[in-house]
């Protein structure tokens, strides 16, 4: 399992490797498993959760190509001998007639209409001649999501029996610890509206500050809190957003907490008024699955994947239309308690269709194909 990056690696890909890297290794299908990680990247809490598992540090950057990864851990993988290479970052890299797995994870550089700034076009722009590459050359291809699978048969031709679909899991939280974030008054349970993630244009924050603008005049408006670090290059435009909650005087009903523990996470998704899912491209969103798992008010975008995971337990507006998005709040704020425990026990329910033990089963079943074949 060699987890080529360009030397760094996201909150939800560590989620991800947390959570299927032991299960992996103990699966009864599975005789062996060398895990090369990035040797830029601290792995040491994954060592500890699977010390019998064989590492492998590797040197990394944004335009590693096959045969490239570097002689010393060419030579550790040669004698290992694996069955199958599986790569769950659609990066490229093979070694002599092995068969290749690789996974599409991130739609981000996919979806360039999406980018604002030229560096990161840049960038997403070298990421997908990668992933184009990576698919088209691997044996197998695993999509996290139907929308993701429907994007590499449809726009690039990817045969469609080539690719298998596996969702991501998630724990259902009962019994998680939690705590309520410090920029959070202890009086404030339930008076806030909750969204997550990365802060970049393709998060569409702007349609959450517009529709705030629109739901001053609410009485009792919750705060807005937007949890996740500042993406990377992306201090321009966090600039840009913090701007236009001042053009708007909306500084003391939206607050920017930064990036919080997962125990925060859980306090916050448990207590929020509503949880607000505003991206225009997703794969297989890691905080839709929290959010449901511990019983959140959601309000999503129509755009593909949500809909495909929330289901019947969000309620969903347009991209890019605040009008409705403020429309979908003012009815999810104004609900009565027994239609709220209603929604909320139908997303817990929701999230209890994804397993991260589904998730290796059908993992494991995706790398037998090639191996079989």
């Amino acid at each position: 399992m060699l987890n080529i990056t360009s030397g760094g690696m996201s909150g939800g890909y560590r989620k991800y490797l947390l959570k299927i890297v032991p299960r992996l290794a103990a699966h009864p299908q599975v005789q062996a498993l060398l895990v090369g990680m990035p040797e830029s990247v601290d792995f040491s809490q994954l060592r500890g959760a699977v010390p019998a598992l064989e590492w492998l540090p590797l040197k990394c950057t944004l335009f590693t190509v096959a045969r490239e990864i570097d002689r010393c851990a060419r030579k550790v993988i040669e004698r290992f001998s694996p069955d199958v290479l599986f790569l769950p970052t659609a990066r490229y890299w093979s070694l002599d007639s092995i068969p290749v797995v690789n996974m599409v994870q991130n739609m981000k550089p996919m979806m360039l209409g999406y980018t604002a700034y030229r560096m990161e076009w840049i960038k997403n722009r070298a990421r997908f001649r990668q992933m184009r590459k990576a698919v088209e050359r691997s044996n197998r291809v695993v999509a996290i999501s139907q929308f993701v699978k429907d994007y590499l048969t449809g726009e690039l031709g990817v045969p469609e029996t080539k690719v298998g679909v596996v969702y991501h899991g998630i724990e259902l939280n009962c019994g998680q610890a939690e705590e309520r974030p410090a920029c959070i008054p202890e009086d404030g349970s339930g008076r806030f509206v909750f969204t997550a993630g990365a802060v970049y244009p393709y998060r569409g924050l702007e349609d959450l500050i517009e529709a705030w603008r629109l739901l001053r005049g609410l009485p009792g408006l919750p705060v807005l809190a937007i949890a996740g670090e500042v993406g990377n290059g992306m201090s321009r435009y966090y600039g840009r957003l913090n701007r236009l909650i001042l053009k708007n005087k909306l500084d003391s009903h939206i607050r920017f907490m930064g990036v919080l523990t997962q125990s925060e996470m859980m306090w916050c998704y448990r207590n929020c008024s509503a949880f607000v899912m505003t991206s225009r491209v997703e794969a297989c969103p890691n905080i839709a699955l929290e959010a449901m798992a511990n019983g959140s008010l959601c309000v999503s975008t129509e755009n593909p994947p949500l809909p495909e995971v929330f289901q019947d337990a969000a309620s969903y507006y347009p991209a890019g239309e605040p009008d409705r998005l403020a429309e979908r709040i003012r009815e999810i704020l104004g609900l009565p308690g027994e239609q709220q425990r209603s929604i909320r026990d139908r997303a817990c329910a929701r999230a209890a269709c994804f397993s991260w033990e589904s998730c290796c089963d059908r993992t494991v079943a995706e790398l037998r194909k090639v191996v079989r074949g």
